[in-house]
């Protein structure tokens, strides 16, 4: 619940404000009558046929107090809305320039591990419009079918439980994938990231997966670091672990 008022919180106060005012406007045809009808009690009071603004105003504001109430939240509704989108403009462009700094360290342990021909192909393969299948959300993935000259690897991921076979490439890719979610929208699902790993969800993957606010919060990090690790099974087998952090629950 939480989650969903921080998301739709500018169009909730964008709607509300729209309401406030024509309720504003509402109100105050309302209140002119009743406004007119005091007027001329008040000159009859003060046997006048003109008030002057102090007078008006004394015999006129009690009708106006429910129209006041409304346009001063109708205000407050749009000061909101800018406070949002300034906070919203300065945590995205921060998590912009964390992301970017902490995707450059990742490359270069990338190089280091994986070495700098590993590198060069990822980044050559996905500069390829060939290489990848462009899905309706706008992501690019990578496609295992496009590349068969790749080397194919046993990888196990310890977070979906999952054993499946695919290139060193298109595991970094769907990593990368992740993050740039988590930079852009916020949030991002165990089977969303399944999927960019071309492995079928599990039960509930779409109900926990990883929040930018919960890593932030919990951990002080804008970035989700995926630990790839070679290791040998008991029958000799080689295999690549994936291990990664702040697995939460959505709420």
């Amino acid at each position: 619940m939480n989650k969903f008022l921080r998301k739709a919180s500018p169009t909730i106060l964008t709607g509300l404000g729209v309401i406030g005012v024509v309720g504003t406007a509402v109100l105050s045809v309302r209140a002119t009558p009743k406004a007119l009808a005091l007027i001329k009690v008040k000159k009859d009071e003060l046997k006048t046929d003109k008030l002057t603004p102090q007078e008006l105003v004394e015999a006129t504001w009690k009708c106006y107090i429910p129209s006041a109430l409304v346009g001063v939240s109708t205000i407050a509704c749009v000061i909101g809305i800018g406070v949002l989108d300034r906070r919203n403009q300065a945590a995205l462009t921060s998590a912009y320039a964390i992301l970017n700094e902490s995707y450059k360290q990742y490359r270069q342990a990338a190089k280091k591990v994986y070495g700098e021909d590993a590198d060069n192909k990822i980044h050559a393969e996905m500069a390829k419009d060939a290489q990848v299948a462009s899905y309706d959300w706008g992501y690019q993935v990578y496609n295992m079918d496009m590349d068969p000259e790749s080397e194919q690897v046993l990888f196990y991921d310890l977070t979906s439980k999952k054993y499946f076979t695919t290139t060193m490439a298109a595991v970094l890719n769907a990593q990368y994938h992740v993050n740039r979610n988590l930079a852009i929208r916020g949030d991002c699902s165990l089977n969303e990231y399944l999927s960019f790993l071309g492995v079928e969800g599990i039960d509930k993957g779409d109900e926990m997966g990883w929040e930018i606010s919960y890593m932030v919060e919990e951990m002080d990090c804008y970035w989700l670091d995926f630990d790839n690790q070679k290791t040998t099974l008991e029958d000799g087998l080689e295999c690549i672990v994936i291990d990664t952090m702040a697995l939460t629950k959505f709420e």
